[in-house]
């Protein structure tokens, strides 16, 4: 049974939480151009996934585009590419950290 990834966690591990400030920036400059220029703007997020060598982890592959208005009926536009390895637990949830990790401050007993 599938179990919904926790997408605020998820946008804040992706990459070690550079995409979530990609996202932030993104989300300003194009608000602010939209208004200063009264004209359409866009932002995508395309994620691909693939399996990787390593037991219950994907490769994500990640795109940020924007494109913002600018005066002239023109646009800027910026691409930001990006990968992650996650982990996938329970129900397909996403994380970079495994479900179950072993305690590696345990010291052995025989030491």
């Amino acid at each position: 049974m599938t179990i919904q990834t926790n997408v605020e966690n998820f946008i804040g591990e992706v990459n070690a939480g550079v995409l979530a400030k990609q996202i932030g920036h993104a989300l300003s400059d194009v608000a602010e151009s939209v208004i200063a220029h009264e004209d359409k703007g866009e932002i995508t997020l395309k994620i691909k996934m693939a399996p990787s060598k390593n037991i219950s982890q994907v490769e994500l592959d990640y795109q940020l585009s924007y494109k913002a208005p600018k005066a002239r009926k023109g646009f800027r536009s910026e691409s930001t590419p990006g990968d992650t390895l996650m982990y996938v637990g329970r129900g397909g949830q996403l994380s970079t950290f495994p479900e179950h990790q072993g305690d590696i401050f345990k010291q052995n007993a025989d030491s």
